[in-house]
């Protein structure tokens, strides 16, 4: 073969070669650490924040340890002017680069979230990596004193915190919704941790940490301004469909009982009433008896009735009360701005710049439940 084919050739499996070289700025998953959790805390010193990061230990992660009794997890903390400064002292005394890619939970001390939470925000913000779908929580003390809860059933603690979102069992903050509801003036809620000392079977009757959800912390412009019972944030949840079943217990003249509420929606809708906006927040759910006393009769249709009465109007009362608590702040925690943009556009565009004044003093809503008791049963006397 000539010469004048060969190179040709030549030159093209060398330009293939080049192509084919690679990641030129390549980090080998053995030197990476994966960031599970960010725990956030205002210190006793002025303009100073702690960040504590949670990390999963790869040469603990075996399924048996390798007979050691030690967690497969580390938190390691830094105290610093600001967030970025925090992270750098981490990442310094760190042997592995941080990657941001599998956080799912951020937690805020009280302290520091009542002071503003904007500066973790904007951090995030920035950071290409890190989800916009992570957990945005609230401890009732420090977010520190979260990371070293137990976790009986999960293998970390940030997998825990990721569950009680995930299962959807009381709020379900993400810092989308943070972003969203900052950027349209208005406010959220999110869930509110409480740390205590129990003694665990599981752990042979030791003292361990265990972290409750306790109710919800209110926001309003990055910033915590109040607090909600469990029962007004079950109630917020369900507004905002992300609850997915709960359980409630009545008593009338007649009966006393308790059901499992599940298959639970909600629709939201505003109309115009002399002009102004007038929102109906409509909430539907099926029921089933988990007990009732007195015995229940066959056909007992005036009691089912009643006790679906009874319910939804126990519904109400919580979330009537939680939007009111909320309406004190001037935090609109449902995003009822939204709905009114979406569907009088001209009305939002006028009430937008001050949105939360108009919430404390002049918002005008209808909370409406409707529980349908599904699964009666009945029971014989004899």
């Amino acid at each position: 073969m000539s010469l004048r084919y060969t190179l040709p050739k030549l030159a093209l499996l060398v330009i293939c070669c080049l192509f084919c070289g690679g990641c030129w700025s390549k980090v080998e998953i053995n030197e990476r650490t994966f960031i599970t959790a960010m725990y956030v805390d205002k210190t006793d010193t002025p303009g100073e924040v702690e960040v504590s990061l949670t990390m999963p230990l790869p040469n603990r992660l075996s399924p048996d340890r390798g007979g050691s009794s030690k967690e497969p997890y580390a938190v390691v903390s830094a105290v610093a002017p600001t967030i970025a400064d925090a992270l750098e002292r981490i990442q310094t005394d760190l042997t592995r680069r941080i990657s941001w890619g599998h956080t799912r939970v951020v937690v805020f001390g009280q302290a520091y979230a009542r002071a503003g939470i904007d500066d973790t925000m904007e951090w995030i913000a920035r950071e290409p990596l890190f989800h916009l779908s992570s957990y945005i929580m609230v401890a009732e003390g420090k977010a520190k004193d979260v990371s070293d809860l137990t976790p009986v059933f999960e293998e970390t603690p940030s997998d825990v915190l990721r569950e009680f979102s995930t299962e959807e069992n009381l709020l379900k903050t993400q810092t989308l919704n943070v972003y969203a509801s900052d950027k349209m003036n208005q406010g959220f809620a999110a869930s509110l941790l409480q740390a205590k000392q129990l003694s665990m079977v599981s752990e042979e009757g030791a003292k361990k940490k265990w972290i409750s959800q306790i109710g919800g912390a209110i926001f309003k412009q990055m910033r915590m301004v109040g607090t909600l019972s469990d029962d007004e944030a079950r109630a917020v949840a369900w507004a905002g469909r992300k609850l997915d079943s709960m359980a409630i217990s009545i008593q009338t003249d007649r009966v006393k009982a308790s059901m499992t509420l599940f298959d639970m929606d909600s629709d939201i809708r505003v109309r115009l009433v002399d002009g102004e906006p007038y929102f109906d927040i409509n909430l539907t759910g099926k029921g089933e008896l988990n007990s009732v006393i007195p015995i229940l009769k066959a056909k007992d249709v005036g009691s089912v009735q009643e006790m679906q009465v009874e319910a939804s109007k126990k519904i109400d009362e919580h979330l009537r009360q939680a939007i009111v608590t909320a309406q004190q702040q001037e935090a609109d925690i449902l995003n009822l701005g939204y709905r009114l943009e979406w569907k009088y556009p001209k009305v939002w565009s006028k009430l937008r710049p001050q949105w939360t004044t108009y919430v404390k003093n002049n918002l005008q809503f209808r909370v409406n439940t409707q529980i349908n008791i599904q699964f009666v049963g009945s029971e014989s006397s004899y």
